[in-house]
């Protein structure tokens, strides 16, 4: 078995919104950026994999255990951050940890102390006395203080200072040294997913629209940009997700053959971010 996690024909019916058919098969091992634009799905995917909302088909399975009748068993192994605080917010951060501690059987106090010390957090505080960014590695600092094998992040690095964002990425390259263990890591600020990703899935509206390698999905497509008097109906067409600006178009493509002969247009190499700015509804 060399998946960490596995999800089959998996939908999800909220009101106003609706997850559709994923299928993942996420290797052991690696670092999965999720990404998509605000209200795709990425906190709806994330959450149902960690049980808080229940699917209305499919599963998710966990290396053998599916998560429908396993769940207690299968949190042991997972670190969890949601983009917002989840503990309890009024009770002092030691006071929380003792807490929660004897939920897991491998809470290390001594490793959840250090890595508030590392991350400057006063333990004798409550959370909700922490900025935002606090919050964020207060939360991480739980999730890793139980040893988990999986690490699910939902916008880790948001409302991070640039230094607090390295220091975050540094943590969890750490954590990835240990060859077993696997992250799920979503966020809008591409920039960190080009430093540490090895997976990229792309959702919109409730679908998963690509997963694959970063290298190979990078491949796949260029960013493309005509002079307005060039255009056609033949190359717009070839064109994902077109915008026009005071120069002309620009949009994704994946022929990049077919551009490449034409002088009227400039290719570059495609980014994390021109994905998530021209992917097509």
């Amino acid at each position: 078995m060399n998946h960490a996690i596995k999800i089959e024909n998996l939908s999800v019916k909220l009101p106003g919104f609706e997850l559709k058919n994923v299928n993942m098969n996420i290797p052991k091992g690696i670092i999965l950026g999720l990404i998509g634009k605000n209200g795709a799905g990425k906190t709806t995917l994330l959450k149902t994999m960690t049980d808080v909302y229940a699917p209305t088909q499919g599963s998710i399975i966990y290396g053998d255990k599916e998560m429908q009748g396993n769940a207690r068993e299968i949190k042991m192994e997972l670190g969890i951050v949601y983009d917002s605080l989840f503990y309890p917010p009024g009770l002092k951060a030691q006071k929380v940890a003792k807490l929660i501690a004897p939920f897991y059987k491998n809470f290390d106090m001594k490793k959840w102390e250090m890595l508030m010390q590392r991350f400057q957090l006063d333990m004798h505080k409550a959370p909700a006395q922490y900025s935002k960014g606090m919050q964020m590695k207060f939360m991480l600092a739980m999730a890793l203080a139980h040893n988990p094998k999986i690490l699910i992040l939902d916008e880790p690095t948001a409302g991070l200072d640039p230094a607090a964002r390295a220091e975050m990425m540094d943590i969890i390259q750490e954590f990835m040294e240990n060859e077993e263990n696997t992250v799920i890591f979503s966020t809008h600020i591409t920039s960190d997913l080009d430093k540490i990703a090895d997976y990229i899935a792309l959702i919109s509206q409730g679908e998963l629209r690509y997963m694959e390698e970063k290298e190979q999905l990078m491949e796949m497509f260029s960013l493309v940009q005509i002079e307005k008097h060039t255009m056609s109906k033949q190359i717009e067409d070839k064109i994902i997700g077109m915008k026009e600006n005071a120069f002309g178009y620009v949009g994704l493509t994946r022929e990049r053959d077919f551009f490449v002969q034409m002088p009227e247009a400039k290719l570059t190499r495609a980014t994390l971010e021109d994905l998530l700015i021209y992917q097509n509804e």
